[in-house]
């Protein structure tokens, strides 16, 4: 097996490959010798590289792998790395052009024409064999996907130019072709190097060579000194502070967001809007459930609030802690006050007395990869129960029930229970809402969710408050200001979504333009026309995804271009068969122009692939109501309910055809079960003094 450590002179050669000029790591090391040793080290020297003995982990020496639906052949012909794979009864042979990753595991990118690679499903566990590694093993589950699939290693979502590239090369530019759906993908470095943090390193370099001076890019020096906590004090920056570009920075690629441009740059917030705190994102306490990477978490934390930056922690070259154990936390947190038993309650030296473990838990990804969580949280066993979060004390206490972590925790800190938590405030009032909203010393990221989730409410009846929140310093809270100005009024809104056109952050810009183009409005105005050709730009790099066809047909929609709308969703439908946002704007049209059947059958089509989506079946009760199919259209909105008995409207409209089809017992049963669930909706309560 190669070493995934990997020498410096292999990655510079790589380099060299680039048809920019742009700062190479050799051009670096002159002057930062130390700097280019530890990234030569680094994961991120290795993110992708071609495929050669150098860079190549996994065993291509004739092993295999199979199970009930692949068989694959791992080999070497000549200077190639050959995958031959047989499923579904076809045999077909791939080369690998590249690798992808290094450790616990590295993936093998394919190309399959048109410009595409494709990550393949069955990966290399690089970890040592005392720990189950060097081994092939698949990513996903078996019969989750066959050829064809959305989901296949063939299909769109294990792409590695929408879904990967930009992250694991320096510089890319995915450069999508909507009208001939290809690509032409270049980047400056196969790998993340200098320049992917350091944008101008390349003009930096230059301008030393000439001896004259040059910024490398944005400042993102951690600054000062973070006096140790005493006692109850909490740890105190001292000095200028630390970059505020350097979070963002590093979190454009360590999170889950939205890219907004093909630029090969860019900051979190600006170039790339964050994915909100949202399940299933999420649980409802804020822990990481789905792959969200580490942004999301980290912005939730008292650390980035008091300006913690990675690189406290972190070496940014070797992408190494800075310390080991303990020794990390004790930077800041005096060790006396905290790694004691009188703290963490457990033995010195176990696995419960490590910090991490108890307020960096981790979760597995693609199988082997374990991720700490960085929201840095205090274990509350009673939220965890109430959200369905993972236990972190039951985590290690595999054989207790869960009434004994939240028992114990109360006795080791009774007081504990006594503090509201990020899932507490979601369920608040609206008036206890409003007061987190306006709080400064909460977290941006969840402001920001919560104004989105109460953003109906909140545009109707608190537009003052939202015109506060469009002028916070965070331009996440803006961007989500300018989002929920939607669901207002167009002619109390309009002009505040107007002065969106002109903030300085590209994700807010967009906010306002959509929020505009939705309520129908559309200006004569040098702005409008700027942020026009940015939203447009946004929709043609997003196009070669589903869900970014049906955003650009929701924009033709909002411009009168039905025709074009409906072409847009019909290709996204081709790229997803099962993707049921596609679906359901596509009945909306069909069902608009009387087209009743084409609708029946789009759905059907789609719950062929994604089956029990109670929107889709609800729709399909609702088309069947108006083709007087009455015993089908029951039977689909009596399935939608159960399926989604949180869906009030579903099962309110189930009620209403029941009654209206002279089924008035069953319509009261499922109304009086609908107020027992919702009892403070009035359209519920004033159906049931109806019946």
């Amino acid at each position: 097996m190669i070493s995934p450590v990997r020498s410096l002179p292999v990655f510079v050669f790589l380099a060299l490959a680039s048809v920019h000029a742009v700062a190479e790591p050799a051009d670096c090391a002159g002057c930062h010798a130390e700097a280019v040793k530890e990234w030569s080290l680094s994961q991120h020297a290795a993110a992708m590289a071609p495929a050669s003995p150098d860079t190549v982990s996994g065993d291509f020496s004739g092993a295999t792998y199979s199970d009930d639906e692949i068989k694959v052949r791992f080999r070497r012909e000549d200077d190639a790395y050959v995958i031959r794979t047989t499923e579904d009864g076809n045999t077909q042979q791939w080369e690998v052009r590249y690798t992808f990753g290094v450790y616990p595991l590295q993936q093998y990118l394919i190309d399959i024409g048109d410009g595409r690679l494709q990550a393949f499903n069955v990966a290399w566990d690089s970890r040592a064999a005392s720990h189950g590694g060097q081994r092939w093993f698949r990513l996903d589950e078996p019969g989750d996907a066959h050829p064809g699939n959305a989901f296949h290693w063939t299909g769109i979502y294990q792409n590695w130019n929408n879904q990967c590239a930009d992250c694991h090369s320096t510089g890319l530019k995915r450069n999508y072709n909507a009208e001939t759906d290809t690509y032409e993908t270049s980047w400056d470095h196969v790998a993340v190097s200098c320049a992917a943090c350091h944008e101008t390193a390349h003009d930096h370099a230059k301008a030393k060579r000439q001896d004259e001076s040059h910024s490398a890019g944005l400042d993102l020096a951690a600054m000062g000194a973070w006096l140790v906590s005493e006692g109850e004090s909490p740890p105190k920056h001292q000095g200028k502070p630390s970059s505020d570009a350097q979070v963002p920075t590093c979190g454009r690629c360590h999170s889950l967001r939205t890219s907004l441009v093909d630029a090969g740059g860019g900051q979190v917030h600006d170039q790339f809007s964050l994915s909100r705190l949202e399940q299933p994102l999420y649980y409802s306490d804020g822990r990481v459930r789905e792959e969200v990477f580490v942004l999301g978490s980290f912005e939730q934390s008292k650390m980035f609030q008091a300006g913690v930056v990675c690189s406290d922690c972190h070496n940014p070259h070797s992408g190494k802690l800075k310390a080991t154990g303990n020794a990390v936390c004790a930077q800041c947190h005096n060790a006396g006050d905290f790694d004691t038993p009188e703290h963490h309650h457990h033995p010195e030296g176990s696995e419960g007395a490590e910090c991490v473990n108890c307020h960096m838990p981790e979760s597995t990804f693609m199988r082997i990869d374990g991720r700490r969580e960085h929201s840095f949280m205090v274990p509350r066993p009673d939220v965890s129960a109430a959200s369905g979060s993972p236990d972190v004390c039951l985590g290690c206490h595999t054989d207790e029930p869960r009434d004994w972590s939240i028992d114990t925790l109360e006795d080791w800190a009774p007081e504990l229970y006594e503090s509201d938590t990020w899932h507490h405030v979601q369920q608040q009032s609206m008036a206890e809402v409003v007061d987190y909203l306006i709080d400064g010393d909460q977290p941006a990221l969840r402001r920001a969710t919560l104004l989105e989730q109460r953003g109906d409410t909140l545009a109707r009846n608190s537009l003052s408050l939202i015109a506060e929140l469009l002028q916070s310093e965070h331009a996440v809270i803006r961007e989500s200001g300018y989002r929920v100005l939607r669901y207002g009024a167009v002619d109390s809104v309009r002009k505040l979504a107007e002065n969106g056109l002109d903030d300085p952050k590209l994700a807010v810009r967009i906010a306002a333009f959509e929020t505009l183009v939705r309520l129908g409005v559309e200006l004569d105005s040098g702005a409008w026309e700027s942020t026009r050709s940015e939203y447009e730009h946004f929709l043609d790099i997003q196009s070669d995804l589903p869900s970014g066809r049906v955003l650009k047909a929701q924009y033709l929609m909002a411009n009168d271009r039905v025709y074009k709308a409906e072409k847009e969703l019909n290709i996204a439908l081709e790229k997803d068969r099962g993707y049921v946002p596609a679906a359901i704007q596509l009945t909306d049209i069909l069902r608009s122009g009387n087209r009743n059947l084409e609708a029946i059958r789009v759905i059907d089509e789609t719950l062929a692939k994604s089956p029990d989506e109670a929107p889709l079946i609800h729709l399909r009760g609702l088309i069947n109501l108006k083709l007087e199919d009455y015993a089908a259209a029951l039977a689909n909105l009596e399935q939608a309910t159960m399926l989604e008995p949180g869906q009030w409207l579903f099962g309110y409209r189930y009620a209403v055809a029941l009654y209206q089809l002279g089924h008035k017992v069953k319509a009261r049963e499922v109304t009086e079960s609908l107020l027992k669930r919702f009892p403070d909706n009035r359209r519920i309560r004033a159906l049931m003094n109806h019946l």
